[in-house]
């Protein structure tokens, strides 16, 4: 018999046109887009070692332990390849798994990496981040087993998902739900979805959870606000975009009346210049610089 899973699925739609995106889910629900990437370069290209054999002198930022922590170490983008990839044929957990690279703005690094994600499903986004799409994309590339615990993006934006190699399990709980997750330092937060202890955490209990695995070409989005737990099935090489439309940059600005830290709340308002003063992001990037370079 197959295995069911506890958990709530997503929306399931392999063709999802600008119009029915925003109709049915932007600021709603999510949804995963099957082989939505599957044409670009990208898919058919990139894998860790790929990515090394173009910077192979990089140095990266890796993050060590929990993601939460914050802890850092920093290697050659081809050392950390190479440990990655012995790692991954050793196929034992009797040697500490390596660090994952979390977060990190690689287009930046590694600009010729943009010909490999032409043409750019730039159709779903806002015009102000439609139009400066490179400057946004944030890079998870690591080993299999690696797991960023349940936590919700920090400027309560929406988080539109690329996933190039490998592939990725999200466990989610709705924005609605967040003060039944019990969260700390504004955006983490204490539950394991996955095996809650409701004698700690008995608000948790009924709290509906939703799940999706994301394979190489998919493309995926999750409204702001949504709490996620996100484990790689494999080494893999994904990236985010946080973006903004009206709605919820307003919602972010509100947010600092509900403990959001107020560095923050300056992110906020800078993007909402953008989004709704269209102030150019030349003007706005040395003010939003430190936004795509912290370690969060």
């Amino acid at each position: 018999m197959p295995i069911t899973s506890p958990y709530s699925p997503v929306d399931v739609r392999p063709e999802l046109s600008a119009e029915e995106f925003y109709a049915e889910y932007v600021n709603k629900k999510p949804v995963l887009m099957p082989g939505a990437l599957a044409e670009l370069p990208a898919a058919q290209r990139w894998s860790l070692p790929y990515l090394a054999s173009i910077a192979p002198d990089l140095p990266v930022r890796l993050k060590t332990g929990r993601v939460a922590e914050g802890k850092t170490t920093t290697v050659r983008l081809d050392d950390y390849s190479k440990t990655v990839t012995a790692w991954e044929q050793r196929g034992s957990d009797d040697v500490e798994r390596p660090a994952y690279l979390h977060d990190v703005p690689l287009l930046t690094f590694i600009p010729e990496l943009r010909q490999d994600l032409e043409p750019f499903p730039g159709h779903l986004f806002p015009a102000f981040f439609r139009d400066n799409w490179a400057v946004f994309p944030q890079f998870f590339v690591g080993p299999s087993q690696a797991v960023t615990t349940l936590h919700f993006d920090t400027l309560l934006t929406h988080n539109l998902f690329f996933q190039l190699d490998g592939s990725k399990r999200f466990v989610m709980v709705a924005n609605e739900d967040r003060d039944r997750c019990y969260t700390y330092n504004w955006r983490w937060a204490e539950v394991n979805p996955e095996d809650p202890d409701y004698d700690r955490h008995p608000d948790f209990r009924g709290v509906r959870v939703m799940e999706a695995r994301v394979q190489a070409g998919d493309l995926f989005y999750m409204p702001p606000g949504t709490l996620h737990q996100v484990s790689s099935l494999s080494s893999s090489v994904s990236f985010n975009i946080d973006w903004h439309d009206k709605v919820s940059a307003l919602r972010g600005i509100a947010a600092v009346r509900h403990g959001m830290p107020r560095q923050n709340l300056r992110y906020n308002l800078l993007l909402a210049l953008g989004v709704y003063g269209r102030v150019p992001l030349k003007v706005l990037m040395p003010a939003l610089r430190s936004y795509f370079t912290y370690i969060s």
